[in-house]
Parts: structure tokens; sequence; C-alpha cells
């Protein structure tokens, strides 16, 4: 038997659209210069559109200027994470691989919106 538990696509749905978490990522990192891995998008549950965007970065930024450079970039309001759910944190998990461990990720997301310590 297989048991769906959860998606782990790199997409969101989002008031009915679906929201790509590669092209977020994408703009932050062009926005940044940076071509390593400095962040992630995940999605967490939202009892008004479905899902809601969580960004989890390893570098410390200007939540505000951030912001307003991924508008710059053309970017979709419903496509930018809300300030208060953008978080610095040590290290993204990952998988032995080296790849971003998604569900690793979406956990910690989870942890971090209900307020608790990571």
């Amino acid at each position: 038997f297989v048991t769906i538990t959860d998606r782990l696509a790199r997409f969101s749905k989002i008031a009915g659209e679906m929201v790509p978490h590669g092209k977020i990522e994408e703009a932050i990192h062009t926005v940044l210069e940076s071509s390593e891995t400095l962040c992630v998008i995940t999605a967490v549950p939202d009892e008004k559109k479905g899902e809601r965007l969580v960004l989890l970065m390893t570098r410390e930024v200007d939540v505000t200027w951030l912001i307003g450079k991924l508008g710059d970039q053309g970017l979709p309001n419903l496509w930018i994470p809300k300030k208060e759910h953008i978080f610095k944190v040590d290290v993204l998990p990952v998988l032995g691989t080296g790849k971003i461990d998604l569900k690793g990720v979406k956990n910690k997301a989870l942890t971090l919106v209900s307020g608790e310590q990571v």
C-alpha cells in the first residue's frame, strides 16, 4: 500500500494560484547576487488562503529591503513572503546527498511560525 502524507512539490497553492518556489528562490539569489544556496521557500497551512509562504535564510538581510527588491524583480505580491514569515536560520536542512531536505525545511518552518524554538 502507498499512503500519501504530504505534497513535496516545489509549488504552493495560495488563494487558488500556483506559486513556484524555485522562481522566488531564484529572484532572491539574484537580488543578493549569490550563486550559493542561501535560502529556501516552503509553505505552511493558512486558514484563509490555503497556504502561506515561509522563507528560511542563512544570511542576515534587511527584510524590508529584500521585500522591496523582490517587488522590483517583478514578482507578484502573492509570491513575496510576508515580513513576519522570513526567518534567519543557522543552516538549512540537507539530506545525505547534499540536496535540500524539503520535509525538514517544512518542519522547521512550522516550528518557527508557531513560535517555538528550533
